[in-house]
């Protein structure tokens, strides 16, 4: 798969994963300018008669700015945080694809949601059932029951399994970074971006290592999330989110990106 316009031609089903340092502001607050974006560019992507299902962050980071919670939360205070968040996160997203007359779904997992194999024969059902009825599924972890041995890591982990159990093409991870970089980006000029990963190897995952912290999560999550994609046979893209068309633009050659090509 090259960087061109066939990037998803061949896919029918695409999760798309978005942080919460992506979707939220300084302030607290839904990035609106990120989410009209991203909104956009799914929408697009359904209009290919592609099935896409959101992973989506930032119900923690939301529930704090409306309960005027400090910086540093303690794991209780993180799981009320989440409680009141979540009910903002959903109304973001309910209310940006409102504009395109499509409808959202909630869908709250836990880590033994994944696993446990009843659980996840009941997330199938419930998302195919969803993408028949042209109904969008939106994915969280179950932050107001989850503890802190047990958590996915800002979603890309969770990300990565549910694109194992519903058989997806495509995982979309958008970050605040072009993808992975051999060092920590300094200075656009000398900056070394790895754009084509075919295996996961010890190199790599010391460049994850040294990658600076995104989220809760950080660059060494998403090469987790790619290694798990990629034994399922689903390609994996880490691009920035905080583009105009940052998934559209996938298609030209020049838009920065890591590309976790399945075998």
């Amino acid at each position: 798969m090259n960087n061109n316009n066939n990037t998803f031609k061949a896919s029918k089903r695409l999760v798309v994963k978005i942080g919460s340092s992506l979707l939220t502001n300084s302030k607290g607050g839904v990035n609106r300018s990120v989410l009209k974006n991203v909104v956009s560019d799914i929408v697009w992507l359904i209009n290919k008669n592609k099935e896409v299902i959101v992973v989506s962050s930032g119900a923690i980071a939301l529930g704090r700015e409306k309960l005027h919670l400090r910086q540093e939360l303690t794991l209780n205070e993180s799981q009320a945080a989440a409680a009141r968040g979540q009910i903002e996160l959903m109304t973001a997203w309910k209310n940006e694809f409102k504009k395109y007359k499509l409808q959202v779904a909630q869908i709250l997992l836990s880590p033994s949601d994944a696993e446990n194999k009843k659980s996840s024969r009941n997330a199938i059902a419930t998302i195919e059932n969803l993408i028949s009825f042209n109904c969008i599924p939106i994915i969280n972890e179950n932050d107001t029951t989850s503890t802190d041995e047990i958590k996915f890591g800002d979603n890309d982990i969770l990300a990565s399994k549910i694109s194992k159990l519903i058989k997806a093409d495509h995982l979309i991870l958008l970050s605040n970074v072009d993808g992975l970089y051999k060092e920590p980006p300094k200075n656009k000029k000398n900056d070394v971006l790895v754009t084509e990963i075919k295996s996961i190897t010890k190199s790599i995952r010391e460049m994850a290592g040294t990658a600076s912290k995104l989220g809760k999560g950080g660059m060494i999550s998403k090469i987790k999330a790619a290694e798990i994609c990629m034994k399922s046979k689903c390609s994996v893209i880490i691009t920035s989110g905080l583009k105009k068309d940052p998934i559209k633009s996938l298609s030209r050659k020049t838009t920065k990106s890591t590309r976790f090509l399945s075998k």
